[in-house]
């Protein structure tokens, strides 16, 4: 029965939970899971920077930093991350409070983003926070326009 809990837990993650599960396990790696009661806890952390604003809407919410793992595990992540943000839609480059970050999306429906996906490549950094965020609640975030797309 527990197999089956696990296996069930699996296969609702995310491409980028999923990645965030699998790196978290490497030497040097740290990472975080709040999901269920702990991510009341976590919305609390979020009250501190850019995302305040939708704190309440975080469903999920998986972290990982990759700055204290070995070269060669960073370099594996890259190139997995790289790979795995190809299902996602990317969203831009903004300025936040810990530096340049990468945002990517998924939506649920047009005006819905169900997953939000930020990556910092100075940290070494990885985010994916679940909800039902509505695009006007994300735009508000936003003080400037998003850079231009430079990943293409």
């Amino acid at each position: 029965m527990a197999a089956l809990l696990v296996w069930i837990d699996a296969a609702a993650q995310t491409p980028v939970e999923e990645l965030i599960v699998r790196y978290g396990e490497v030497k040097g790696a740290r990472s975080f899971v709040a999901r269920g009661t702990t991510v009341i806890f976590a919305r609390g952390l979020l009250r501190n920077y850019e995302l305040a604003p939708i704190a309440n809407e975080v469903e999920e919410l998986y972290v990982l930093r990759m700055g204290g793992a070995s070269r060669q595990e960073q370099d594996n992540f890259m190139s997995d991350l790289k790979e795995t943000l190809k299902v996602y839609e990317y969203y831009g480059m903004f300025d936040g409070k810990e530096g340049l970050v990468d945002i990517y999306v998924t939506r649920c429906v047009p005006d819905t983003v169900s997953e939000l996906v930020i990556y910092n490549p100075e940290l070494w950094s990885l985010n994916s926070l679940e909800g039902n965020f509505s695009v006007s609640s994300l735009l508000s975030l936003v003080k400037d326009d998003p850079a231009e797309d430079i990943s293409e």
